[in-house]
């Protein structure tokens, strides 16, 4: 088999493995237990947010261990709720499911949403600005989009939301959906004037269930109750096999960030040749242009075909790839309704396939996938 769908997940990395399986040997016990082997485990996880902390150039005291992007989206989402006064919540359209699937019980509870598209992929920092007022208390934004690979201009859009702060003489807190972007990008939080940003250990060759909610506003207080663990933000014993992995992974990923942006945007450049020459079209912005995007992630129009088959036609030839999100049952239904935020016509979300790169592909990989393009392209 042909793996081309790193961006909905990528394999537990060797080195994050041995260290899941020292972690599990070496550090037994609860680290919440003040026996020996708890205090053991407890040190345990705090050098790994100590040295994760180090990665990412931010306190140890803002990050929080949970099971991935989803939760970390929630604890952030949810926490409006402990708020008595309801307010408003600025969001774009192309948000991930674990941002916009909280609209319904917010708005339930007296929270307006403000939704925003996104012509070509992009928020434009005025539109933004025309919609803040008085009573909006957060802003989410997408770094990385996993549909198209876009990639926001979080400090021109940050630098929107303080002006207007000193305007108002209120804080707002800014979030960011980070997942595809740490371990992929050049990316550190406090670079971007945030507040809070999720990440997922799994997105970089961790272990899946395994992630982080990096966070400097002390007024976020989860909504779901439990222990004291990780300062009362997210109850729960922590996994600290996982932990350590997740540790390991980032601490690989992020010095080669740079080398294996050059590899993938190599391998990419081949991909979207290929996708020329067969007579399908980019949905994702053209290494030609001027536009930030991610070289990991190229979606694609097949034209003549709806996605799903597609995908089957690939599938049967060995080739894993997708039809967007892989976070619901209805991953095309999920990638429609970002594209459609992005301005993309029915046709061209019907028939939208998404190919997601790593620099752990080889270039046999990428040549092999880019003939079977073009042979599909041919016999359909």
């Amino acid at each position: 088999m042909y793996y081309f769908d790193w961006t909905s997940t990528s394999p537990v990395s060797k080195s994050a493995l041995e260290e899941y399986s020292r972690a599990s040997l070496s550090y037994p016990g609860n680290p919440s237990s003040t026996h020996p082997m708890g205090v053991q485990a407890s040190g345990f996880l705090e050098d790994c947010r100590k040295r994760i902390a180090g990665v990412l150039e931010v306190k140890p005291s803002e990050l929080y261990f949970t099971s991935g992007g989803t939760e970390s989206d929630n604890i952030v989402l949810q926490s409006l709720l402990n708020i008595p006064s309801p307010g408003e919540i600025v969001t774009t359209g192309i948000e991930h499911a674990a941002v916009l699937e909280n609209r319904a019980v917010l708005e339930e509870h007296g929270w307006k949403f403000t939704v925003l598209n996104c012509p070509g992929g992009y928020l434009d920092p005025d539109s933004l600005s025309k919609a803040l007022n008085p009573r909006v208390k957060m802003v989410c934004i997408m770094a990385v989009n996993n549909v198209t690979g876009t990639i926001q201009d979080l400090k021109a859009l940050a630098c929107v939301v303080r002006n207007y702060e000193k305007q108002i003489g209120k804080k707002i807190h800014i979030h960011s959906d980070a997942v595809q972007a740490l371990g992929k990008i050049p990316f550190w939080p406090n670079d971007y004037d945030l507040d809070s940003a999720s990440f997922s250990a799994h997105k970089f060759c961790g272990p899946r269930g395994t992630g982080l909610l990096w966070c400097r506003n002390s007024a976020i207080r989860a909504l779901s109750k439990g222990g004291s663990q990780e300062h009362g933000m997210r109850g729960g014993t922590e996994n600290v096999p996982a932990i350590g992995a997740m540790t390991k992974a980032l601490e690989d990923a992020v010095p080669a960030v740079n080398a294996n942006l050059e590899k993938v945007k190599a391998y990419r450049n081949m991909v979207e040749e290929a996708v020329g020459d067969a007579g399908y079209t980019l949905l994702s912005p053209s290494s030609e242009s001027s536009l930030a995007y991610s070289p990991y992630i190229i979606t694609i129009n097949v034209d003549k075909l709806p996605s799903e088959v597609f995908l089957r036609i690939m599938a049967d030839r060995g080739f894993c790839l997708s039809a967007g999100s892989a976070c619901s049952t209805n991953s095309r239904g999920k990638a429609e309704r970002v594209l459609q935020a992005m301005g993309f016509s029915p046709k061209q979300r019907m028939s939208a396939v998404r190919i997601s790169l790593s620099s752990l592909n080889t270039q046999e990989e990428v040549e092999l996938l880019c003939k079977t393009l073009k042979y599909v392209s041919k016999e359909y």
